[in-house]
């Protein structure tokens, strides 16, 4: 894997970072996705496999930093850091913490990466009632999980105002940091608290 690939694989995920609501595996990524959180932050999980050693995990997260430093700023400025890099066994792992999902989108606008598995053309996170202020959710069918797995109007979903909606359009393996309670039919649950969303159309996690 040359260097300039696995910093394009950078710009391309992002991966919310914190743990709110009812209490949730940690976020322990095998494969690139992104985690997202109640309270909007996003941080990126880009996992790929390498055959030669091409440069060091220092290097590799030093000139990452370089690049989120010189996009985003630094300190307590920044808007994406970098949460860990490691080399080992033949993969790569890289994880990217931003602080929204604006922030998020503006690095893959300016970063995009054709080959990943990830390409969110729009994200955001914020409450079920704030999501019905930006018309998202109107007009959907939903899944409720509960221990029987039933198919649920909008309108079910639209009073659950206490709850967080991630509205996602484009495909991502996603985990959220609190339960999945709710989800549009076109997404599929692949896991504790996680998803696939589709190529097209916007998708909808709701979660405590």
């Amino acid at each position: 894997m040359k260097h300039k690939k696995i910093l394009i694989m950078a710009a391309a995920m992002t991966l919310l970072a914190g743990c709110t609501g009812d209490a949730a595996p940690a976020f322990a990524p095998t494969e690139s996705s992104l985690y997202i959180t109640s309270e909007g932050m996003i941080t990126s999980a880009t996992i790929e496999t390498y055959e030669a050693d091409y440069y060091s995990t220092e290097e590799l997260k030093s000139s990452v930093e370089e690049i989120l430093s010189a996009w985003g700023g630094s300190g307590n400025a920044a808007k994406a850091t970098v949460k860990e890099c490691t080399m080992e066994n033949g993969t790569a792992k890289l994880l990217i913490d931003f602080k929204n999902p604006g922030a998020y989108m503006d690095f893959i606008e300016e970063y995009p990466d054709a080959e990943s598995a990830i390409q969110v053309k729009e994200l955001d996170v914020t409450t079920v009632s704030d999501g019905i202020a930006r018309g998202y959710l109107v007009g959907d069918s939903f899944y409720h999980l509960a221990k029987e797995t039933k198919e649920v109007t909008a309108d079910e979903v639209m009073k659950q105002s206490k709850l967080y909606v991630a509205a996602v359009e484009g495909p991502a393996l996603i985990q959220t940091d609190g339960t999945v309670v709710y989800i549009s039919t076109d997404v599929e649950m692949v896991g504790t608290n996680m998803v696939q969303t589709p190529e097209e159309g916007m998708s909808y996690i709701v979660f405590k």
